[in-house]
């Protein structure tokens, strides 16, 4: 009897293999921060606070000029209250956290933005 050798069908879907569920984030920095790389400067402060609410299990290099970052960051959240007052994404209440940290080291936050983000390679 001859059998037929069948494909798998590839999902079009993100899969990860590191046995959790995750949550990708850019945060854009209203200055190059390349040289904010301190444990007291602007890219630990901000990772700091992320980390305070969220495990954060990677982050990319800086691109774009030295202003966008990416992190991955264990759970998969959606909407959510999670400041305690008003419903907002994820990416919407990192984006006031980071706010809130003000001026570190000379870089002022006030206009930095959190976007959520597909994982995809380019």
């Amino acid at each position: 009897m001859a059998q037929t050798k069948v494909a798998p069908v590839f999902v079009d879907a993100d899969t990860f293999f590191i046995g959790k569920t995750i949550s990708l984030i850019e945060v854009t920095y209203p200055a190059a921060v390349n040289t904010k790389t301190g444990p007291a400067s602007t890219i630990q402060a901000v990772h700091n606070a992320i980390q305070n609410e969220f495990n954060i299990l990677g982050f990319g290099a800086l691109t774009d000029t030295n202003t966008v970052q990416a992190i991955m960051i264990e759970g998969d959240y959606g909407t959510d209250t999670y400041d305690g007052t008003n419903s907002e994404t994820l990416a919407a209440h990192l984006e006031d956290v980071i706010i809130a940290l003000g001026t570190v080291d000379s870089i002022n936050l006030a206009s930095a933005t959190v976007a959520a983000k597909a994982f995809a390679l380019a």
